[in-house]
């Protein structure tokens, strides 16, 4: 029982009971309001007709009858009261004075007497107008019309009529309007927390099944049925689950990835260490070569560290769009800038650097970050190019698009590859990397710099044949 009465305190509680009370009261007022207004104007309606009959009635009486008693003061020429049209409350006959002349009602003690009141001496005034009046509990409606003779005034007819059925029958219409407009809302209220259940439902299922995956931190996609609204929501929340779970699963092969290019050059340098511990009595030959060692491995962490610290830049803009110096660049300067930076590396293994520049391209861009880009992609081109090979730039552009292309006739790849290179940490030839001094992170620093420019990479590439890399930046770059 416990159990049954928190699941009602909760369902009462809760967001979905509140909006349903107030979707219930508002019908309710609606619907209240609406009936009350439909009423009032048939009420309206109602006596306005009424008004006009009697005056239609009184007119008729005030040009024969009346005009004739005024005349004579004979009673006997006034039809009976049964006769008289709108008038079972009664008839009265003033002079132009407003003095009563006859009164139906004769007990009353009206006759003789002088009604000054405003609506009788607009009807002295020649004016037709109905007024309603109360006397004890019961309303009634009179009618006021001159009585002429000719074209003269000679007085005024009053008639009278009670109003008090069309009241009751108002009351008792507006009592039953009452008590439907309620019962009305009631099955509204109903049928609306009936729907509340049916549309909120998934959402409900929805949440929990939130809750429990930050609770178990797990991701699983959601199966829930419903409206189209609720299918793309779900939709939504499934595929943000599955690019959180691919962001994790790259988070993590990140860490490992950069855990063990880190650990590769640690090692060796722990390595080195132990030995000239071990043997504190090593030639200074042997410590020389080892130092040596040391720092081409220190050199490797340093590289792979400054290229993490680039990766962590770069996507902190991606995310902020923040950060860049943009300024208006010559390519022309940048690349050969780049090229001239790389000579000596490709001098090294004797590859000819061979560039077809086109002159004045300016574009506005973050320099260091296109910079970055070329050198990463030319640099890649010398590692992997054989000794006295060939690398070959060129710079030039179309009505929308500006290409930097570098081509070799290096090492290659296969087509396969072509979706991994730009994976970070990922290398085609492990072992020519490493010995290149690769980290694996190059391209994808190349690939990051020119997407938060607009712009994207092509690859062409044969195992054995060489590579070409193509950057394609829009004529005009917006973030």
């Amino acid at each position: 029982m416990a159990i049954i009465l928190k699941k009602i305190k909760q369902f009462f509680c809760s967001i979905r009971l509140r909006l349903v009370a107030i979707y219930f009261v508002v019908i309710s007022l609606a619907l209240l309001l609406m009936i009350l207004f439909i009423l009032d104007s048939i009420r309206g309606y109602s006596l306005q007709t009424l008004s006009g009959d009697m005056l239609e009635s009184a007119n008729l009486l005030s040009g024969t009858s009346c005009s004739a008693y005024i005349e004579t003061m004979d009673a006997a020429v006034l039809p009976k009261p049964g006769a008289w049209a709108y008038t079972d409350a009664g008839i009265m006959v003033l002079d132009t004075d407003g003095r009563v002349l006859f009164d139906s009602n004769e007990s009353s003690g009206r006759r003789g007497k002088i009604l000054a009141t405003p609506w009788v001496l607009r009807a002295i005034g020649g004016e037709n107008l109905t007024v309603e009046r109360t006397l004890g509990n019961d309303p009634y409606m009179l009618a006021a019309v001159p009585i002429y003779k000719g074209t003269d005034s000679i007085g005024i007819l009053i008639t009278r009529t009670s109003t008090k059925s069309q009241y009751a029958f108002f009351s008792h219409m507006k009592d039953k309007a009452i008590s439907i407009a309620w019962i009305g809302s009631v099955v509204i209220g109903l049928f609306g927390i009936f729907l509340s259940v049916i549309f909120t439902a998934p959402l409900s299922r929805l949440t929990k099944q939130i809750k429990d995956m930050a609770e178990t931190e797990s991701k699983k996609p959601v199966h829930i049925r419903g409206g189209n609204e609720i299918m793309e929501l779900v939709s939504a929340f499934n595929l943000m689950v599955e690019r959180m779970d691919t962001i994790d699963n790259r988070r993590q092969e990140f860490v490992s990835n950069a855990s063990h290019e880190l650990k590769t050059p640690l090692s060796s340098i722990k390595l080195i260490c132990d030995s000239l511990l071990q043997n504190p009595e090593t030639d200074q030959e042997t410590v020389q070569e080892f130092l040596y060692d040391m720092n081409e491995q220190v050199d490797r962490l340093t590289r792979i560290i400054n290229k993490l610290l680039s990766l962590t830049k770069l996507d902190s803009l991606e995310a902020s769009k923040e950060g860049f110096a943009f300024s208006t660049v010559n390519l022309h300067t940048l690349v050969s800038g780049v090229i001239k930076a790389l000579s000596p590396l490709a001098a090294n293994k004797n590859i000819m650097l061979d560039a077809h520049l086109q002159e004045n391209i300016f574009l506005r861009v973050d320099a260091d970050k296109i910079w970055e880009a070329v050198y990463n992609i030319l640099d890649n081109s010398i590692k992997y190019t054989p000794a006295d090979g060939r690398v070959y730039t060129e710079l030039y552009r179309d009505e929308d698009h500006i290409y930097i292309s570098i081509a070799d006739n290096g090492i290659g790849m296969a087509e396969t590859e072509f979706a991994k290179i730009f994976e970070r940490f990922y290398r085609v030839d492990k072992a020519r990397a490493r010995e290149t001094g690769g980290t694996g992170l190059g391209l994808s620093i190349a690939l990051s710099a020119v997407e938060l420019h607009g712009g994207y990479i092509e690859v062409e590439s044969r195992e054995g044949e060489g590579s070409l890399f193509r950057i394609v930046l829009p004529v005009s770059t917006t973030l």
